[in-house]
């Protein structure tokens, strides 16, 4: 039976127009609605996996038909869904079927668990240690290969920085690069003493002796999937963008969602390397799909391309040379070396009017200030003649190094950036030393996009491992939100402390500003009428408790569309 009711929630609440008896009401909260005027409710509605209804406890429970369940939240405190703007959640599925991941902190770290892996298969098998970068090992360097010996001698071992490769004695030989004379197909030997200590490059060589990949059913990749999405919900994320898939990932979600199995919302990204118009347009000939295409619960969102490299590897576009400091560092050679251009800026040019011809919005890895600059230069120019580019919400992801002339360039062109504050907090002490003061002051500079009204989703930007806390890059959103608001890193030191958010400026980070990149911000982001009923209910308030507390805040229940898709008591 169906009712009608004209309602004003509030004394400043907008009249409308409400329908139909809501499933749920929850009452006796702090809804926390990051609206525009940040409004604070008790109580809100849902009613066919949207938000029905916000306001005060008698408001809201004047409502509830017989059939509703209300729901006391004795007082706790709820925010929006999480939207986590940069995930790899089917590589962390795969590599999870591969193997447990292991956060390890320092070289004896990295030795114990080659020690303990040694134990567990014959003497001869490869072993390669868990991608852990050297800039979070204590000692902050490469290990070297007689440490690794001190691991195993009877196994081949390797230590893999991306692109940059330590072996123990057993692994040089396997690759019959023991001797001075040995050369790398596709890469360079690092020598000391005669012995090799590094290899740069060379991947595709060392891969060709190591076990292939295991390539995995999809049924256990899907039940794999569904697993770590449970995770996902377990720490409030509702929303993930998958920022590097395919057209198999988006048949893959949406044959999860297909069959009920998908309980996070997810945005798609499409990565190309194509390096001119042609390219793109046959990428997206094969593609087969149009932006937007798909629902709320799975849609494509935008292309992207890989400009730089990273920060962790030596490879990043600077605005200055290296210099001997970060190239002795990375154990590079050409101090005068400004890192990595994969595309040219008018390369950039000619892909960026491409993607735009076919409608597409763009985003772009790009870590390095350098390179941050050329790729907004190369939009603006693209919009000289193609004036829509400036409203397809260009995504800068990563983009370590704001300045207050490269934030005016990002709003002149109408675009936002995606950012992981983790790194700030892992990272910031090995910025500050290599890089010096000046560029740890802006590293993950949040304070510096806020301020000139730049959309920023911050995000963990998760690749390896289940644990929120303890995968390559922790995915727990609440430890995201006090680093932005403390800006301190793990060893308590803080650098630009004018990157500081306040907390709901922090908390649209996580929330409304993303949903703004992928064009949701009707639909996500805030806790209000009309929107989809995604929110979380917090174990502590949010807003109050202590600074140091912010991390420790766990999700008592995570709802998505109405559903709840986690609860701790039955967990």
């Amino acid at each position: 039976m169906k009712f009608c009711f004209f309602l004003c929630l509030a004394t400043l609440a907008p009249l409308f127009v409400f329908s139909d008896v809501p499933e749920f009401v929850y009452i006796n909260g702090k809804i926390v609605t990051l609206d525009a005027t940040d409004s604070i409710h008790e109580a809100l509605a849902v009613e066919d996996g949207k938000i029905a209804a916000v306001g005060s406890n008698d408001s809201v429970r004047i409502l509830a038909g017989p059939d509703t369940k209300i729901i006391d939240l004795k007082g706790q405190t709820v925010i929006p869904g999480i939207i986590e703007s940069h995930i790899h959640s089917l590589g962390v599925v795969r590599a999870d079927l591969a193997g447990k991941y292991a956060e390890l902190r320092s070289i004896a770290e990295v030795q114990d668990w080659i020690r303990q892996k040694a134990a567990t298969v014959p003497p001869g098998t490869w072993i390669e240690v868990p991608r852990n970068e050297i800039t979070r090992l204590a000692e902050q360097r490469f290990p070297t290969p007689e440490e690794l010996d001190a691991g195993t001698k009877d196994h081949p071992v390797a230590f893999i920085s991306v692109t940059k490769t330590v072996l123990n004695s057993a692994g040089w030989k396997a690759l019959g690069l023991d001797q001075p004379s040995a050369t790398v197909p596709g890469g360079e030997l690092v020598l000391e003493d005669g012995r090799p200590v590094l290899m740069r490059g060379g991947q595709v060589f060392l891969r060709s002796h190591m076990p292939s990949p295991v390539i995995y059913p999809d049924e256990l990749v899907q039940k794999k999937l569904e697993e770590l999405m449970g995770i996902y919900n377990s720490v409030g994320i509702t929303t993930i963008f998958e920022r590097a898939t395919n057209r198999t990932g988006y048949d893959l979600f949406r044959k999860q969602e297909k069959e009920n199995r998908l309980n996070t919302r997810v945005r798609c990204t499409f990565r190309f390397s194509a390096h001119d118009g042609a390219g793109v347009g046959k990428f997206v000939k094969a593609l087969g799909l149009s932006p937007g295409d798909g629902d709320d619960l799975v849609r494509a969102t935008s292309l992207k391309i890989t400009v730089d490299g990273g920060i962790h590897w030596g490879t990043t576009w600077l605005s200055e040379p290296h210099g001997e400091k970060r190239t002795t560092f990375y154990r590079n050679t050409d101090p005068n070396n400004m890192g990595v251009h994969h595309y040219t800026p008018e390369q950039m040019v000619e892909i960026f009017a491409a993607v735009e011809r076919l409608g597409w919005p763009m985003s772009a890895h790009v870590t390095g200030d350098g390179g941050a600059t050329a790729v907004l230069q190369a939009v603006k120019a693209v919009s000289k003649d193609q004036p829509e580019i400036l409203k397809r919400r260009f995504n800068l992801i990563h983009t370590y190094f704001p300045t207050p002339e490269l934030a005016a360039l990002a709003k002149s062109v109408g675009a936002g950036v995606d950012t992981q504050p983790y790194l700030y907090q892992r990272d910031a002490n090995f910025i500050n030393r290599i890089y010096g003061p000046n560029w740890s002051a802006r590293f993950i500079g949040l304070g510096e996009w806020v301020r000139a009204g730049i959309p920023v989703g911050m995000n963990s930007d998760h690749m390896i491992g289940l644990d929120p806390d303890h995968a390559m890059n922790s995915f727990d959103p609440f430890l995201m939100l006090e680093i932005a608001v403390t800006r301190r890193d793990d060893r308590g030191d803080v650098y630009g402390e004018n990157q500081r958010l306040s907390r709901l400026d922090a908390l649209r980070c996580a929330t409304i500003w993303p949903a703004w990149l992928s064009f949701d911000e009707e639909k996500l982001g805030t806790l209000e009428v009309g929107k989809l009923a995604d929110f979380v209910v917090l174990d502590r308030d949010y807003l109050s408790c202590p600074d140091e507390e912010i991390h420790l805040i766990r999700p008592r229940l995570t709802v998505m569309g109405g559903r709840v898709v986690f609860s701790s008591e039955k967990n």
